[in-house]
C-alpha cells in the first residue's frame, strides 16, 4: 500500500528567521567605511575587545537582589560598564548558579545606571521567557514592562499575573499601538516572537534611519543631529537551548544601522546559558545546525584560549583568578558562574569533574529531614545511590521504543518508599528515562492501583530526561532502560540513551536537589568514559544498593 505524507513547513517560524537573515546579511562589508557590529556579534576576535591592564575591584552597586553573588556582580557590572569592548557578553551559567537572576539583575542595572533607556529580553521557549517577566515585574510597573505575545498564543498559556503586562486586542495578543510599545523599558519575548517587532519595522536600523531622514527633511540647511538608538540592550536567556538561527531575529532588532557611528555608544548583547546541557531541539544532528550561536562563540578563540577559561583550570584547582602578572591581557567577554544553590555536594561532585573542570563550588543548605536519615542510604550515607540492574529491555510491537518492565517495578516503588517512608511528597519526586516507551510504561506503572494504596500516585512527575532541563526535584530517580550493549551503537546513531550523550548525562545528573537514585547496568554504563568515572566514584564510596532490597522487586504495596 502506497501512502504520502506531507510534513508542512512552519511557514510563520521559518519566514521569520528568512527575513532577520535577509536583513543582517545586507549589512556585509562594503567600500564605504560603515558600522560592523553584526560582525563582531557573530564573529568576534580578540581584536574587537578591550585590553585590561589592572586588576578589576569588587563592584559596588545598590543592587534590586541583594543576594547577587560575586560572580553575578561582576556579570553584571561588566555588561553595564562595558569594559570588555563591543562584543557579545557570555554568562556561562552551570545548573542552579542562578542565570536568569544574573540576567533581571543586569536588565535593571542598565535601566537604573546607564544611558540605555530601551531593553529587548529573550528566551527560546514562552515558559522562559514568562519567567524572566514574572521576575521582572517585581520591580516594573504594567507602562515600563511589556510581555509580548504572538496573536495565535492561548491566554491560558500565560500565568494570570502577568496577563496586565501583556497587550489583548480583540481577544487576541497583539502588537500595542506605537507610542505606547516606545515607552516601554523592558519588552521581553520569546526568540521567535522577536520577529514581530522587526516585521513591524521597529528595529534599531528602520527607526533610527526614518528620525534621521525626518530630521534632514525639516532642516535641510542644517546639519542632522545624531540621535541615540532606540534598543540599548539585548539580554537571551537559556541562550544554548536556541539555534543560531532563532536568535536572529532578536539580534535584527537591535543591530544598528550601518551608517551609525562606532563612537557612539554600541547596543550590548548579553546571552546566559550552559553549553554543557542539551542545546537546541533539531532533527538534524548535524553540528551546522544544532550548535547554538552561545556553543560556537565559546568555541571561537576569544572565549576558549583565554587565560581565565573553565578549559584552562586544572584538575582539582580552584576556577583560575586574574593575577597582576597576566596583566595586560584581553579583557574577558565572559563570566563563569561557579556557585551551585541546588544540589547536595555528593550529587554536583562528579557532574563538576566531568563537565565545568571542577570548578563548581556547593552552596545549597541540606535541611534536616526525614529524608536525610532514610534507610535507603548507603556507605558514606550521601544522598546518591547507584543501583545494579541487569533486568531484560525489551522492544515494543512493530519496532516501537525501547522499554524495561524490572526497572519500571523499581523505580515506582523506590517513588513509594520515598513518599510513605520518608515523607516526600508526590510532586517533589521526579522519574525520568531517554526511551519514551520507558516514560510510558513507567506512567501507566505508578498511577495503577498497585501504588498509592491502591490510588496510584499520580502526582510524581515522570518524563522524558529533555523535558526536565532548567528545572529541579528534591529527589530524582534515573532509569537508563538500557541492558543489552549490543544495541547501544545503534543508540548513539539515533541519539538516544544516556550512554554516549554527555550532555544528556549532564541533565540527568543535576536535576536532583537532596537526593539521586540510578537504575542501570554497569556492563553497559562501563562503555562510556563518563559514566564509568561516576559508577567509581559510587563504589569507591559505598553508594552501591542491592537488588535484594524489597522495593528492588516485585510490585509495589500499599502505602
Amino acid at each position: 500500500m502506497a501512502v504520502n505524507v506531507l510534513f508542512p513547513r512552519k511557514h510563520a517560524l521559518v519566514g521569520g528567521q528568512r527575513r532577520a537573515l535577509s536583513r543582517l546579511a545586507s549589512k556585509r562589508p562594503v567600500s564605504a567605511p560603515q558600522n560592523d557590529w553584526i560582525r563582531r556579534m557573530l564573529f568576534p576576535t580578540e581584536a574587537d575587545g578591550y585590553q585590561q591592564t589592572k586588576l578589576r575591584s569588587v563592584p559596588h552597586r545598590d543592587l534590586f537582589d541583594r543576594d547577587i553573588n560575586y560572580e553575578q556582580a561582576h556579570a553584571v557590572n561588566d555588561v553595564c560598564v562595558n569594559v570588555y569592548g563591543t562584543l557579545p557578553y557570555l554568562i556561562s551559567g552551570p545548573p542552579g548558579t542562578g542565570k536568569t537572576k544574573t540576567l533581571v539583575e543586569t536588565a535593571m542595572q542598565l535601566l537604573n545606571t546607564t544611558n540605555v533607556a530601551h531593553v529587548l529580553i529573550c528566551a527560546p521557549s514562552e515558559a522562559a521567557a514568562d519567567m524572566l517577566a514574572l521576575r521582572l515585574k517585581q520591580h516594573l510597573n504594567t507602562k515600563q514592562l511589556l510581555r509580548l505575545n504572538r496573536p495565535g498564543r492561548a491566554d491560558n498559556e500565560v500565568a494570570p499575573e502577568l496577563l496586565q503586562y501583556c497587550y489583548i486586542e480583540n481577544d487576541m495578543f497583539y502588537l500595542p499601538p506605537f507610542k505606547k510599545l516606545m515607552a516601554f523599558n523592558i519588552v521581553v519575548t520569546s526568540c521567535r516572537d522577536a520577529a514581530i517587532l522587526a516585521d513591524a519595522r521597529l528595529t534599531n536600523n528602520e527607526l533610527w534611519t526614518i528620525q534621521q531622514n525626518m530630521a534632514s527633511a525639516f532642516q535641510p540647511e542644517d546639519a542632522a543631529p545624531t540621535l541615540s538608538l532606540h534598543w540599548g540592550a539585548l539580554l537571551i536567556d537559556e541562550a544554548a537551548q536556541a539555534t543560531e538561527i532563532d536568535i536572529l531575529p532578536a539580534i535584527s532588532v537591535v543591530c544598528p544601522p550601518s551608517a551609525y557611528p562606532t563612537n557612539l555608544p554600541q547596543p550590548r548583547f548579553a546571552m546566559a546559558g550552559d553549553e554543557n546541557q542539551l542545546g537546541p531541539r533539531t532533527a538534524s544532528r548535524d553540528p551546522q545546525f544544532s550548535t547554538s550561536l552561545f556553543a560556537r562563540l565559546f568555541d571561537r578563540p576569544l572565549y576558549a584560549e583565554h587565560t581565565l577559561s573553565r578549559s584552562k583550570t586544572k584538575p582539582f584547582s580552584r576556577p583560575p583568578v586574574m593575577k597582576k602578572s597576566m596583566l595586560p591581557i584581553t579583557y574577558p567577554p565572559f563570566t563563569l558562574l561557579i556557585r551551585n544553590y541546588r544540589s547536595h555536594p555528593a550529587i554536583l561532585s562528579v557532574p563538576s569533574s566531568l563537565f565545568y573542570s571542577d570548578t563548581l563550588i556547593p552552596e545549597a543548605v541540606a535541611p534536616q529531614t526525614l529524608l536525610q536519615t532514610s534507610s535507603l542510604w548507603r556507605g558514606r550515607k550521601w544522598p546518591v545511590l547507584f543501583l545494579p540492574h541487569t533486568g531484560i529491555d525489551e522492544i515494543e510491537r512493530d519496532g516501537g521504543g525501547w522499554y524495561n518492565i524490572s526497572e519500571a517495578h523499581i523505580a515506582c516503588n523506590l517513588a513509594q518508599s520515598l513518599v510513605y517512608e520518608s515523607r516526600v511528597q508526590q510532586s517533589d519526586v521526579c522519574i525520568m528515562s531517554p526511551f519514551a516507551a520507558q516514560v510510558k510504561l513507567l506512567r501507566g506503572l505508578i498511577r495503577s492501583n498497585h501504588y498509592g494504596s491502591g490510588a496510584g500516585l499520580w502526582d510524581v512527575n515522570i518524563g522524558p530526561v529533555e523535558a526536565f532541563q532548567g528545572l529541579e526535584k528534591r529527589v530524582v530517580v534515573l532509569c537508563t532502560t538500557r541492558t543489552r550493549e549490543k544495541f547501544l551503537d545503534r543508540d548513539r546513531e539515533r541519539g538516544v540513551g544516556v550512554v554516549g550523550e554527555r550532555r544528556k548525562m549532564n541533565v540527568a545528573l543535576t536535576r536532583a536537589k537532596e537526593g539521586l537514585f540510578v537504575i542501570g547496568c554497569p556492563a553497559v554504563l562501563g562503555r562510556d568514559r563518563e559514566w564509568a568515572a561516576w559508577m567509581k566514584f559510587c563504589w569507591r564510596n559505598g553508594l552501591v544498593g542491592d537488588e535484594k532490597r524489597g522495593w528492588c522487586a516485585g510490585e509495589g504495596a500499599g502505602g
